[in-house]
């Protein structure tokens, strides 16, 4: 299948600033949405479509200019003809303007330079009206917090009118948490119990990779509400292990957009051990159907392949101990114990 030649992003990862803390995970996380963005089983953009930037240690780059250049080059490569979708991936500080508006930080910003940012709306409109892009999509993994007199720049690069087939463009915002509220990254838990090898990264884009990868799929597609879905429900799960409380914020289009279609249904292989010897174990699916079930052996695990979803593994008559059993359809194997 060839690659999604009218499909372009930005991805921007800011670790470093000129007064603000310094952060571990939006140069990984950035990296690794990238490798989303131009793998054959994810986005499949043309390498050459793709535009990375990232924040230098001891520098105040990147600056506006730096990231306006990539736009500018994608409007460029369509020479204003029509495209298929833009991503454009955001992560490091950020300050909320308003409901549906953020100011993306960039390094130079400080108390003096308090408009040292991006505003995704001035952005989302600017590049909506470009009549570019048939879908727009915006993920930002950033606080919404407010501060007194901050404001976001508008693009640098603009368009004579709106274009007369703005109207159809389709566009998401996903952000990392709700206006006013913070965004949090931290060395997060894996399903399996185990702690993520690659350190600190941002509770969101672990969320949002993880739905991208397969845990948002449904009828073999991953869609923009789909997408959605899976973000409302997973992320304040992931938050929670990290004692955290975040929620997303999702703004769209009406319609619901495939992101990405034909997958195959993932198939998750559980090794169940027991600690209690003779007793009768159940395993049951969301809706009580029972999909397995005998006397239970410390010796002899048990091995089920199950699809994504929610499971119960219990002895009988002793529901109380039930041990949930929660297939997010990224992992190929996991383990549990009861």
């Amino acid at each position: 299948m060839p690659p999604n030649i009218n499909d372009y992003a930005v991805i921007v990862g800011v670790n470093h600033y000129a007064e603000l803390a310094t952060l571990k995970g939006p140069d990984k996380d950035a990296k690794r949405f990238q490798d989303w963005v131009i793998d054959e089983n994810g986005g499949y953009v043309p390498a050459d479509n793709c535009y990375l930037v990232l924040s230098e240690k001891d520098s105040l780059l990147p600056i506006q200019h730096t990231i306006d250049q990539c736009f500018g080059k994608i409007i460029a490569q369509t020479n204003r003809q029509k495209g298929r979708r833009l991503y454009f991936y955001f992560s490091g500080h950020g300050l909320g303007l308003s409901w549906d508006d953020t100011a993306l930080v960039l390094p130079p910003w400080s108390n003096i330079f308090r408009n040292y940012a991006l505003s995704s709306g001035h952005y989302r409109t600017t590049l909506i009206e470009s009549g570019i892009f048939s879908e727009i999509f915006f993920f930002f993994d950033c606080c919404r917090n407010r501060k007194v007199a901050v404001n976001g720049a508008p693009p640098l690069f603009g368009n004579v009118i709106p274009a007369a087939t703005a109207g159809a463009c389709r566009s998401y915002v996903y952000s990392a948490s709700e206006f006013t509220n913070q965004a949090y990254e931290a060395l997060i838990q894996s399903e399996s119990g185990s702690l993520q090898e690659d350190g600190i990264r941002g509770i969101f884009t672990e969320s949002l990779l993880r739905g991208l990868r397969g845990a948002a799929e449904k009828d073999g597609k991953i869609t923009s509400l789909s997408l959605a879905n899976h973000l409302e429900r997973d992320l304040p799960k992931i938050a929670a292990q990290t004692k955290k409380v975040q929620v997303p914020n999702i703004q769209g289009h009406h319609a619901d957009t495939t992101i990405i279609d034909g997958l195959t249904v993932n198939i998750t292989i559980v090794q169940i051990t027991f600690t209690i010897n003779g007793k009768k174990a159940i395993l049951e699916d969301s809706d009580l159907n029972v999909l397995k079930e005998g006397i239970s052996d410390v010796n002899e695990p048990w091995t089920v392949e199950l699809h994504k979803g929610l499971y119960t593994i219990y002895y009988e008559n002793e529901q109380s101990l039930a041990k949930p059993i929660r297939i997010d359809g990224t992992l190929k194997k996991v383990s549990y114990g009861i």
